[in-house]
């Protein structure tokens, strides 16, 4: 669209407030002047690429974040589904979830024909992890001949609202680096928390305080943000 019929219009302030003219305009010269009904990246576009980036390096407390590690998608529902294709080759690969959870990754599990692997949250202490039901799905899974190579987090939890302690987040990243598992931190409700003694921490950063994450190389950790 023309600036003349849009954000230059003589009469656009009389309709859109003026941060959001601004915004229209930042937007515009991100996408090389071309407007949104273009094609842009396969990634995404980088002007967006570039500010979600900055949301996570803020967020991690500096932990660089490269933006071409960066992939954006059609809602946090096509990101899964993308990558679950890719992991689950055939009916012997298998992906650790948590029980509860919300049925998206369940049913797409099915749907390509993998292996639900369930691990328990521990009702009696709000909903937390326990390193040694971990342990025992994965080494129940592979007894059944199950090739588990994924392993779904979701923090804050969904339906439980559980915020996992720093603690617990370190012990996923170096449980799912012991076993070579692709960890999908679903993180989606990561400023949904509710409890003034519970602090978010995410899977990049739990990567980084451990050392399994080298601030001077690409990420190999997967982590989706809807």
């Amino acid at each position: 669209m023309p600036d003349e019929c849009g954000v230059d219009h003589p009469d656009v302030s009389k309709m859109f407030p003026s941060d959001a003219i601004e915004r229209a305009r930042e937007i515009k010269q991100g996408l090389g002047g071309v407007g949104s009904g273009a094609y842009s990246h396969s990634q995404g576009a980088r002007c967006f690429r570039e500010e979600i980036a900055k949301f996570i390096e803020e967020r991690d407390g500096g932990v660089p974040c490269d933006v071409e590690c960066l992939f954006m998608s059609n809602g946090a529902s096509s990101a899964i589904n993308f990558i679950l294709t890719a992991l689950i080759a055939d009916e012997t690969c298998g992906v650790m979830l948590p029980i509860p959870q919300y049925p998206i990754y369940s049913a797409t599990i099915d749907l390509l024909g993998g292996h639900k692997v369930g691990y328990y949250l521990d009702e009696t202490k709000g909903w937390d992890l326990n390193m040694e039901e971990l342990e025992r799905s994965l080494r129940d899974a592979k007894k059944r001949g199950i090739k588990v190579n994924s392993f779904v987090l979701i923090n804050p939890g969904n339906p439980t609202g559980q915020v996992l302690s720093k603690k617990a987040v370190q012990d996923i990243v170096k449980f799912c680096a012991k076993h070579k598992l692709v960890l999908l931190a679903d993180e989606v409700y990561q400023e949904n928390v509710y409890d003034d003694n519970a602090k978010f921490v995410s899977c990049k950063k739990a990567a980084s305080d451990t050392g399994l994450l080298k601030v001077s190389a690409k990420s190999t950790l997967h982590v989706f943000n809807g």
